[in-house]
């Protein structure tokens, strides 16, 4: 199983890619990775306001593909919490970057 992180905007709006295969990482990131792949709902999660002056923001599109299965979920940096977060920092530090 493989996750990707894509991170697009910010002020220099220069997009990132990050990458790490399922059995590298911590069991709590694995279970939250195996948690969203099986999640049938909405691939967005609900947009909260941007805060007024945040127009160099960071959005986030992760993809989880374990074989045929396949789920991606696009979100913005104040979208994110808890699990997800963690997950995503997590890939960020611990990734191949893309290699």
């Amino acid at each position: 199983m493989k996750i990707k992180v894509e991170r697009s905007g910010g002020f220099a709006g220069i997009p990132l890619l990050n990458e790490v295969d399922i059995k590298d990482l911590p069991s709590e990131i694995k279970t939250t990775a195996r948690k969203l792949l099986s999640n049938q709902k909405s691939n967005r999660f609900q947009r909260k306001a941007v805060p007024k002056g945040s127009a160099d923001h960071y959005n986030y599109r992760i993809s989880i593909e374990n074989g045929l299965k396949r789920k991606v979920v696009e979100c913005s940096e104040y979208d994110i919490q808890g699990e997800l977060k963690s997950l995503i920092k997590y890939v960020e530090k611990n990734s191949d970057k893309g290699k």
